[in-house]
Parts: C-alpha cells; sequence; structure tokens
C-alpha cells in the first residue's frame, strides 16, 4: 500500500510538469490577437522634387520639426488555422511649422533663398498587411515567413512670404500627395520561455523597382510581451523603420527618404 501510495504521488507530480510543460503562451496558440497603444518615433523626413539641383530637403532640420512624436499605434492578427495568419498594422505621423530659412533650398523648381519666411507640413501614414505561414512551432516557439504591403500615404507642401528665383512674393506650393505601395517579404520568430512571458522579432525587407514606383525598405521589430490575465497583457517593442523611394506618377514625380525608429507601449487583448 505505501509503494502504491508513493508511485501515485509521483504520477501526480509527473503529470503537473508535462501539463506546465505543454502549456503554450497565448500568443503562441489564440486565434485572434489585437493590441493598441503608443508609437514614440525619432524621425528623419528627406524629400526632393524632380527638377531639383540641391540636396534633398530636410524637413526636421530646415522647418525645427520635432524630432520625437507620439502617435497612436494599431495591430491585429488573426490566425485561421495552425499554420496561416493575416496581420494589419497602422500607424500616422502629421508635422506642421514655421521657419526662417537659414540657406537656400529648392523644392519643384522654386528656389527659396535664405531669409524667406516660410511654413511647412509633412502627413505620413502607413498600413502593413502581411500574410504568413508558420514554419516550425513548438510549445515554446514559432517560426514563420510570408509575404506582405507596406501602403504608404505621403504629403508635404512648402507655403509662405518667399524670396524666389521668380522674385519676391506670396508663395503657396499645392500639397502633393502620394499612396504607394510597396510589396515585401518577412520573417518572425517567438520564444515564449514561460505561460506569462513571450520574446518576439520580426524582420520585412523590400528592395525593387515596379512600374513608377521604387525604392527600399527595412522594418524590425524586436520587443517583449507579459500576460496579465488569461486574455489580457501588455508589450514593449522598439521599432526600426526605413523608406527611401523614388516616384514618378504624373501628379507627383520625386523622392524621399524616411526613417523612424522608436519605442511602442501597447495593451493587448486575446482569444
Amino acid at each position: 500500500m505505501k509503494y502504491f501510495l508513493i508511485s501515485l504521488i509521483l504520477l501526480g507530480i509527473s503529470s503537473s510538469g508535462l501539463a506546465q510543460e505543454a502549456e503554450k503562451h497565448p500568443f503562441l496558440k489564440d486565434k485572434f490577437y489585437v493590441s493598441a497603444g503608443i508609437f514614440i518615433p525619432q524621425k528623419e523626413l528627406r524629400f526632393g522634387a524632380e527638377g531639383d539641383i540641391t540636396d534633398d530637403i530636410d524637413f526636421g532640420q530646415s522647418f525645427d520639426f520635432n524630432d520625437n512624436q507620439t502617435t497612436f499605434f494599431f495591430h491585429g492578427e488573426w490566425r485561421w488555422n495552425k499554420k496561416w495568419r493575416l496581420t494589419g498594422e497602422y500607424f500616422a505621423v502629421n508635422n506642421a511649422a514655421r521657419a526662417t530659412l537659414e540657406r537656400d533650398i529648392e523644392f519643384e523648381n522654386i528656389t527659396f533663398e535664405a531669409g524667406s519666411f516660410v511654413r511647412a507640413g509633412v502627413d505620413f501614414s502607413l498600413w502593413r498587411i502581411f500574410v504568413g505561414r508558420t514554419i516550425s512551432s513548438g510549445p515554446k516557439h514559432s517560426l514563420g515567413a510570408g509575404l506582405g504591403v507596406h501602403a504608404m500615404n505621403i504629403g508635404a507642401f512648402i507655403e509662405g512670404e518667399a524670396k524666389t528665383s521668380i522674385g519676391d512674393k506670396e508663395f503657396r506650393n499645392p500639397k502633393f500627395s502620394v499612396l504607394l505601395p510597396l510589396p515585401n517579404i518577412g520573417g518572425w520568430y517567438h520564444w515564449a520561455p514561460t505561460p506569462k512571458w513571450v520574446f518576439l522579432t520580426r524582420v520585412d525587407w523590400f528592395g525593387l523597382t515596379i512600374d513608377q514606383y521604387g525604392g527600399s525598405l527595412w522594418n524590425v521589430a524586436p520587443g517583449v510581451k507579459y500576460q496579465i490575465i488569461k486574455n489580457f497583457g501588455i508589450g514593449v517593442d522598439y521599432r526600426f523603420l526605413f523608406l527611401s523611394a523614388k516616384v514618378n506618377e504624373s501628379d507627383w514625380k520625386g523622392r524621399f527618404n524616411m526613417d523612424f525608429t522608436g519605442p511602442t507601449l501597447t495593451l493587448h487583448g486575446n482569444f
């Protein structure tokens, strides 16, 4: 009888240990995952238009934009089976400022000379849509890859009392706006050492010329998430988003380079 009781106790401990080992972090198994929070990027915004003979305009430096800006961030994921998932993300940045130029700049064939009092603005919004397939998975990890698109809406303007190459005048440069779709390949790796903690990283890349668009993209996001209760948690990651493109459309012909780097703080729900 004594040996029977000892065997039952050992079996119970073993079963409990196996159950603990088999338990997955919700981020690795739940069908739906939604997070929202704030993105605090340090940004660099440089534009050039067709016909410019000077270097690209650094909007942040020329017009004294804030280097850091807090903006809303959204992420959602739907895993419709064990292998496949659909992911969406969104954030937007808007800047406008007035400045007296310290040096000549040229934008869309108009030269704004040093001393001109101008106002400038930049609007940027990004949607990331990604379809991925799990390559390897287990109780504590997930590795996958897929294809996606970064759809960006970009706009900029310069206006004000200007000393220009065509004389001093009130000048308003109509705001250009272009919708730029950049397809990309990507991959991810998630590691959950416990049912509460998961460490993750993701990389997207693009470098190609397609019709009237050409450019490159890097989007890297390492981070960590903590599961507070069954269906709710918090997370923090650090994003590196580097964009460079040339556009040759009837509405606007030009180029831009944009860098966004900074932390994202989010609350998430999973079910």
